[in-house]
């Protein structure tokens, strides 16, 4: 199958993620070459994962004359925005600096344009419009931090953004609720500057008992040996102790600890203890959750076990109740398996518990989705998570596309009000949304909780309102001061991290 080639034309510019990432809406799967006029000399060219990026001085508009090639012009008035087909433009569409709002800045008109120019020569269903970030609820909450009503917000999220009205008003439901729960994250601490402020914890454990078709996340799929655990966890340890001493540096307090992956219950109940065991000694705990989502890897000794050590948040993650999709999607439980498992992890304490589901699974419908979410709201969890399907780069279903049915935008969409009307009539209401690359349809990720159940580290971190300190494979310290985010990355690969922490 040949893939798509957009070529792209930057003129006084070099916004380059920001053309790819608007052009994504309405080329899905494609790629992009770029020219840079102006800049350079000679023809230089360098590869970042699918993107091809071209520079040379002259244009290239003649180099893909049978598909679509995108000119993109700023000057000093002006962002303009040139579809051309088949070596003729079919339309232009152009914003002036001065006419639009000041919260415009131009690397954000620049994008409208082009959104614009691409509606109306290919279109797309968009529901969140030109909006192409992570999360949309953060540019919300600035606002109304700067004072603005409701009614403005919603107004402006339609006009220039072209967001829909639905989309618009759960932005700003999830903004509300990231405010009041960021208050929450500091409540204990004083107004002085040299009050300890709260750190989020986050510790990686990337294994699992299968890889999931749609998985791209660092985790080592094949099942490893008990020596390789036993070793990540020893690395694990030493870094703790370091993330410890930094923690004092910048004068943290832990609010919250969240133990992810892959799948932290692939883990044997040692190896478990020796985890918990760790944190115990040196972090302070609060709120604490893991990921204990396959529920295959669930026993009621593991389950003790974590609450024994004070985590009182866990996840058991259905995806589905579809065993046909189950089995599809590589999952090696079955819905029943699931029921066990939540009725196992009720049993042994937990008072808060969250499973995942997914719309826009291969094969599944409107119909599996309502099954879904009838059996899951009748357990009563305490938070619902709904994720939309991202057909990642790096993962199975889009290596071997063509061996999977994936629903429309619209049967996906309906999945989506399908769980949505689920949760608000089981109590629970989103806060917290955010948004991935390459999503079908375009839509977003939503966490429901019911009230005081909410989980504050998935607010400090996907609203970026608080330091996080990453510990492991592929972890990302995320220092928040202020306005300013900076990262620290970690090794991905377990084998190197495991070196690079005296393992």
């Amino acid at each position: 199958m040949s893939i798509q080639i957009i070529g792209c034309v930057l003129v006084n510019h070099d916004f380059v993620n920001e053309v790819q990432t608007v052009a994504q809406l309405f080329f899905p799967g494609a790629r992009f070459s770029f020219i840079c006029e102006g800049q350079g000399s000679g023809f230089e060219k360098t590869s970042v994962g699918n993107v091809l990026k071209v520079t040379r001085p002259e244009g290239f508009v003649d180099t893909y004359p049978q598909g679509y090639v995108i000119r993109t012009v700023m000057d000093e008035t002006t962002a303009q925005a040139h579809i051309i087909h088949n070596g003729s433009e079919i339309t232009r569409y152009e914003l002036p600096f001065e006419a639009l709002p000041l919260y415009l800045t131009p690397r954000r008109v620049l994008m409208l344009a082009l959104y614009h120019a691409l509606q109306k020569a290919v279109g797309a269903y968009t529901p969140w419009g030109a909006l192409t970030g992570i999360r949309p609820s953060k540019m919300v909450r600035e606002w109304l931090e700067d004072g603005w009503l409701d009614e403005k917000v919603i107004a402006t999220m339609q006009d220039p953004f072209c967001v829909t009205p639905e989309k618009a008003r759960l932005a700003l439901t999830v903004a509300k609720a990231e405010m009041e729960l960021t208050a929450r994250i500091y409540a204990q601490q004083c107004c002085a500057n040299t009050a300890p402020q709260p750190v989020g914890i986050y510790i990686s454990i990337p294994f699992c008992p299968t890889r999931c078709v749609y998985c791209s996340f660092n985790t080592s799929h094949k099942p490893a040996k008990e020596d390789t655990h036993a070793r990540y966890i020893a690395a694990i340890s030493n870094e703790c102790k370091a993330k410890a001493a930094q923690l004092r540096e910048i004068n943290g307090i832990v609010s919250s600890i969240y133990i992810g992956g892959g799948t932290p219950t692939v883990l044997s109940e040692n190896l478990l203890a020796q985890l918990l065991a760790t944190i115990a000694e040196t972090f302070d705990t609060g709120e604490y959750s893991v990921e204990a989502g396959r529920p295959d890897t669930l026993t009621l000794a593991k389950l003790k076990l974590l609450k024994s050590h004070g985590v009182n948040r866990i996840a058991v993650n259905p995806q589905t109740l579809n065993d046909t999709t189950l089995a599809l999607i590589g999952r090696n439980h079955t819905a029943a398996d699931f029921f066990t498992a939540f009725h196992a992890a009720r049993d042994a304490g937990f008072a808060c518990i969250n499973t995942d589901i997914i719309a826009g699974l291969p094969g599944e419908t409107p119909d599996d989705m309502r099954r879904t979410m009838a059996a899951i709201t009748d357990l009563s969890p305490e938070n619902i998570t709904v994720h939309t399907l991202a057909v990642k780069r790096a993962s199975h279903i889009n290596e071997f596309r063509s061996q999977f049915t994936l629903p429309t935008a619209q049967a996906t969409e309906e999945m989506l009000d399908i769980a949505a009307i689920a949760c608000h009539e089981a109590g629970l209401s989103p806060y917290y949304l955010y948004r991935q690359k390459n999503m079908v349809g375009m839509f977003e990720n939503i966490g429901y909780s019911k009230p005081g159940y909410e989980c504050l580290y998935n607010v400090g971190m996907m609203a970026e309102v608080q330091t996080v300190l990453g510990i492991g494979a592929g972890a990302v310290s995320k220092f928040v001061t202020g306005n300013k985010i900076t990262r620290e990355f970690n090794a991905k690969d377990p084998g190197v991290y495991m070196e690079r922490n005296g393992i």
